[in-house]
């Protein structure tokens, strides 16, 4: 049977599970319901997380929201990046959405993803097409903000090396 330090513990790591992955900002009773706790016991964890920085709470009317720091989730993707991933293998993932990025221009005849959305009202372009544009578009855009994560990365082993620092993905 688990001890009570085990089940506060699987609780906690369900409920920072469901409210990390919110695409915009919930209610205690919203993500409760998602990680299978009561909205009280929820609200208490919620609240833990917010004292801890890993979420922020936005107030709608007399109703309070959390949602994941993106400042924060943004640092530590950038500091699990460099940890796991040699300073090559960051470079060799940043040409190869490059390169996809190329690949949309090309392919639909646009500069951004924007003007790929825009095209979907374009004459001849079939339901199943715009569907596809959409899709792409939103990959295009998550494209750009990894290449940009990944260029702050390769910036970022260079600033430790010029510190003297280890570089934790680097093998010497």
């Amino acid at each position: 049977m688990p001890s009570s330090s085990d089940a506060h513990a699987a609780k906690l790591t369900r409920l920072r599970d469901v409210a990390m992955t919110v695409s915009e900002p919930r209610n205690a009773g919203e993500i409760a319901e998602a990680a299978e706790l009561s909205p009280n016991t929820a609200r208490k964890y919620l609240d833990q997380l917010v004292e801890t920085g890993i979420l922020e709470t936005v107030d709608v009317g007399r109703e309070t929201r959390y949602t994941p720091d993106r400042k924060r989730q943004y640092l530590d993707q950038l500091r699990e990046s460099i940890e796991t991933y040699s300073k090559d293998a960051l470079a060799n993932e940043l040409d190869a959405i490059r390169d996809d990025i190329n690949d949309y221009r090309l392919t639909y005849d646009v500069e951004t993803p924007d003007e790929l959305r825009a095209s979907v009202g374009d004459d001849g372009v079939d339901a199943a097409d715009r569907e596809q544009r959409i899709r792409d578009a939103e990959d295009w855009t998550y494209f750009e903000r990894r290449a940009t994560m990944l260029q702050e990365a390769i910036t970022l082993y260079d600033s430790l090396d010029a510190t003297g620092r280890d570089c934790p993905g680097v093998s010497a």
